[in-house]
């Protein structure tokens, strides 16, 4: 299951031909092609503000959906991008969507199965900023590994790189 859904979202995210579109669609931004995949399940969110569809959130939009987010995870700067590099993030529910964020920077960089307790999807949906010493790249792989140790299904928003 979990690879089916990665391999239908890579190849649905990219099958659509670079020279038709005037701009790079996001990944976030093909909800036709993802959010069928999500109605009826509960979801986790990794996000940080990069995770975004058109202006919005991309947590905001799903739930705006009537998708049930029921995690966030956040990587370095936090879900909501307010901490400093290298600051103590720690978790907290969100003022704006009432949803549990869970912080994955620092020691605790990894979903461990109590925090996929109750998660029928994944999504991970950040922007990488293109710099091998940076974070994000190595929270994908994170998000990875617990998708497979915790038998979830996961969904890749690719999006292209901040460099």
């Amino acid at each position: 299951m979990i690879r089916k859904i990665i391999y239908a979202a890579c190849f649905l995210l990219t099958s659509i031909p670079a020279y038709s579109q005037k701009r790079i669609v996001p990944g976030a931004e093909r909800m036709d092609v993802y959010v069928p995949l999500l109605k009826g399940k509960s979801v986790a969110v990794f996000a940080n503000p990069t995770s975004i569809v058109v202006q919005t959130n991309l947590v905001d939009t799903l739930v705006k959906r009537g998708i049930k987010v029921v995690k966030i995870f956040g990587p370095e700067h936090g879900f909501r991008g307010k901490a400093d590099a290298g600051e103590k993030v720690g978790n907290f529910i969100d003022k704006e969507t009432g949803i549990e964020v869970i912080s994955l920077y620092g020691k605790h960089n990894k979903p461990t199965a109590e925090d996929l307790t109750g998660v029928d999807v994944m999504i991970f949906d950040i922007q990488d900023v293109g710099t091998r010493f940076y974070t994000y790249i190595s929270s994908l792989q994170y998000y990875i590994e617990a998708a497979f140790e915790n038998s979830k299904p996961l969904l890749i928003l690719d999006r292209p790189s901040a460099s």
